[in-house]
């Protein structure tokens, strides 16, 4: 059984108002806060000042025996009797080992015991292992949903409603709920203390929030006895609760929920557990938990510890920004610097204070230079429960706090993915804060301004818009001759790299005729294609228009060999033939060094020079046409692009 903490230390959650079902609120139809209606303020948040975890990552593995003297050595020089006998609890994804002291002691004592593990040569970092809670909340009077028209979240949907996108939420868990169920994607549960997890076991598949209530000293000695305070639940709604008959609705109502429970009881959570939630969530690999079937688009952290970013936090952090995922993060509710908490003061991240319905600052919002934005945190009506231990009824309640800001900017991020999945968490990040309003001195997001400021992305998820072929890719979407692939979650990929086949081929060079009128005869021009064959009649148009005559077989037949490649010379050809066969004269020099006017198709290659459609590559001997080179899809709509502004 876990050992207590003192009984010194004072809760680290308060709890909140949980009222009773609500219906639905429209955005456009959200009411403004009642006039002279004072809101509760959240209370303030003191985590307990020990732990009895470390985290040491070495720089080569080294065996049990060595990395416990590593510990206990440092303990003795330290000073720290509470590290001369430890356990190994588990390892991180990062590699790191997460180590349990003999019993708790005091923060300063922990991470003076870390500086001297970090001067040994074979560590690479060493920090405390300490307690992180919720962001913590408490209740207001609010009857509607003020944020949204105050950010203009219902103008937005004119554009992006968060279709195909994935909110990742690290927090309790969800309780089951109307608004949320048709949401969630999957999940893992991340909590590995047994004295936190509530749910009778540590780390599992199930991230449902069985409450986070708690019995007297359950949580560290000293604590009181706590009922269930559903902060999952209410952020989770903030996010992307559904457009129903029920509750509220999100900031990104068709978007999926991806659930990280990584806090249980009184709302704690280890920041190793945590750690890996972001990771898992970003799409990296978590021992033990199977990666979700999409990653993250998205991840929200509305959660908050004083002191500085450590190495773990900030590697996983890291670990998102650099796969794309931007991470948005709540500032804290001490109504100091934000710079002296964490993760708002980790690098790349957006860290979110709390607003008010007037556009001010919250007086319990973390402020300074380290917020990047705030965002509605004061009075949120969103997803809730009754239940004061386990779940019960499925309601709605009030929140406050930067728990309550976070999840409006993640969910307004989630539109902004949506319009272009292409963006860096940086872009993203620079269009929200570009985009931001101040009614009363402070940047408050601004939901449509910031959706308005994307640029539209390109038709197809894997050409960005640093392709070079990006503007004749997107030619081929708009123009209607190339609708790529659909992917599993309903985007669209035009893969350019892919070389492209005959049969592909006449399909393309007839949509870009105009899909002239043609009935493809009854008997196929060739041998190896039938009636049945997919774009039979655009490849039988081929041998009509005279662009293509097949292959003559030995028995005096003809083969039109589908799903051969088309290399250069040959896609020279058929381009020539397509706009008309115009009228040229080869020049007695050729344009390229690797083909002469003997080459088959010399004609139509050194035509595709003269008309701009290919300008070869360039070499230290001179230009190279490559003929004898596969045309991949990228290439193939540079060319048609081309030849359209001549037709």
């Amino acid at each position: 059984m876990r050992r207590p903490l003192p009984s010194s230390v004072i809760p680290a959650l308060c709890l909140a108002l949980v009222l009773g079902p609500l219906p639905l609120a429209s955005a456009t139809e959200a009411e403004p806060p009642v006039a002279g209606t004072a809101a509760s303020q959240p209370e303030t948040v003191e985590l307990p000042e020990v732990t009895d975890r470390l985290i040491v990552k070495y720089k080569t593995p080294l065996s049990d025996a060595d990395e416990e003297r590593v510990v206990e050595d440092s303990a003795r020089e330290a000073g720290v009797p509470e590290g001369t006998d430890v356990r190994e609890v588990r390892t991180t994804t990062d590699g790191a080992a997460v180590v349990e002291l003999e019993s708790e002691t005091s923060d300063e004592q922990v991470e003076k015991l870390a500086r001297k593990i970090a001067d040994d040569p074979a560590v690479d970092y060493a920090e405390p292992d300490q307690l992180v809670s919720v962001a913590a909340a408490s209740d207001a009077h609010y009857s509607s949903q003020w944020a949204h028209p105050a950010t203009k979240v219902s103008t937005a949907w004119n554009s992006a409603t968060g279709a195909g996108v994935t909110i990742g939420v690290v927090d309790t868990g969800f309780a089951s709920h109307p608004d949320l169920d048709p949401q969630v994607a999957g999940g893992f549960d991340f909590v590995s203390a047994s004295n936190l997890s509530n749910d009778g076991n540590g780390r599992d598949a199930d991230p449902r929030d069985p409450g986070t209530y708690s019995s007297v000293d359950q949580c560290y000695q000293g604590a009181a006895a706590s009922t269930s305070n559903w902060h999952g639940t209410h952020v989770a709604g903030t996010a992307a609760a559904a457009r129903n008959s029920v509750g509220t609705v999100g900031v990104a109502p068709d978007a999926k929920l991806l659930n990280a429970r990584a806090l249980g009881a009184c709302g704690l959570g280890y920041i190793s557990d945590i750690a890996d939630a972001v990771t898992w969530l970003a799409g990296a690999p978590v021992a033990g938990a199977p990666a979700p079937a999409r990653p993250a688009d998205v991840i929200n952290l509305s959660l908050s510890f004083p002191g500085g970013c450590g190495t773990t936090f900030q590697r996983a952090i890291d670990t998102a920004y650099h796969r794309g995922v931007p991470v948005v993060v709540a500032a804290g509710n001490s109504g100091v610097e934000a710079l002296h908490a964490a993760p708002g003061n980790c690098y790349n991240v957006i860290t979110t204070g709390a607003s008010t319905s007037s556009g001010q600052r919250a007086s319990y919002s973390n402020h300074g230079w380290v917020v990047d934005i705030y965002a509605p945190g004061h009075s949120i009506i969103s997803s809730g429960n009754s239940g004061t231990k386990a779940p019960a009824t499925a309601n709605s309640m009030w929140l406050s706090g930067t728990s309550m800001a976070s999840p409006h900017v993640a969910g307004t991020v989630a539109l902004m993915r949506q319009k272009n999945p292409n963006l860096t968490p940086a872009q993203l990040k620079s269009a929200l804060l570009s985009t931001a309003t101040s009614p009363a001195g402070v940047p408050v997001a601004n939901t449509a301004t910031a959706l308005a400021a994307v640029p539209a992305a390109t038709p197809f998820q894997d050409v960005p818009t640093t392709h070079a072929f990006h503007q004749e890719i997107s030619w081929m979407a708009s123009a209607g001759i190339s609708g790529g692939w659909a992917t599993a979650d309903g985007a669209k990929e035009y893969r350019p790299r892919l070389a492209v086949d005959r049969d592909v081929m006449a399909a393309f060079l007839y949509r870009l005729a105009g899909s002239p009128q043609f009935t493809p005869p009854a008997t196929s021009p060739f041998a190896d294609i039938t009636p049945q064959t997919t774009f039979y009649k655009e490849m039988a148009w081929m041998a009509d228009a005279g662009i293509s005559g097949g292959w003559t077989t030995p028995d005096g037949g003809k083969e039109y060999r589908p799903h051969a490649e088309v290399d250069r010379d040959v896609m020279a050809a058929f381009l020539y033939r397509l706009a008309g066969s115009p009228q040229f004269t080869p020049p007695a020099t050729s344009p390229f060094a690797d083909i002469t006017p003997q080459t088959t198709f010399y004609r139509e290659m050194a035509w595709m020079a003269d008309a701009g459609i290919s300008g070869g590559w360039s070499t230290a001997t001179g230009k190279e046409y490559r003929p004898h080179v596969a045309v991949d899809r990228g290439v193939m709509a540079a060319f048609l692009h081309r030849l359209a502004s001549q037709l």
